[in-house]
């Protein structure tokens, strides 16, 4: 427990000492945890599947579920380009917006 203790301690001097040191550490470690999003461009077929709309991609053989039915259900069946971000996790695209393509 001492072994923990004492650098523990030692480090909080340092950062109570250094009060604008402890900020930048602080907004350092704050953006290594939110990793950037950036929008992307996606193109396909908007389809339904139950109560979802996916974006479907036969040339890539990729689906990507689209976040909100009320933007995508009007191009239900369409060619579309879909701009936003993806999740990894749940293979879900937030939509920014989506256009209609020929």
């Amino acid at each position: 427990m001492k072994n923990i203790a004492l650098p523990l301690a030692s480090a909080l001097l340092v950062l109570s000492a250094h009060p604008v040191m402890g900020r930048a550490a602080a907004q350092f470690a704050s953006l290594q945890q939110k990793s950037p999003t950036e929008s992307k461009i996606f193109s396909g077929t908007i389809l339904k599947n139950g109560d979802r709309y996916v974006l479907s991609d036969a040339g890539t053989k990729t689906s990507y579920v689209l976040d909100d039915a009320q933007k995508a259900s009007p191009y239900e069946g369409k060619k579309v380009k879909v701009t936003g971000t993806v999740d990894a996790a749940s293979n879900t695209i937030h939509i920014e917006t989506i256009q209609e393509i020929a």
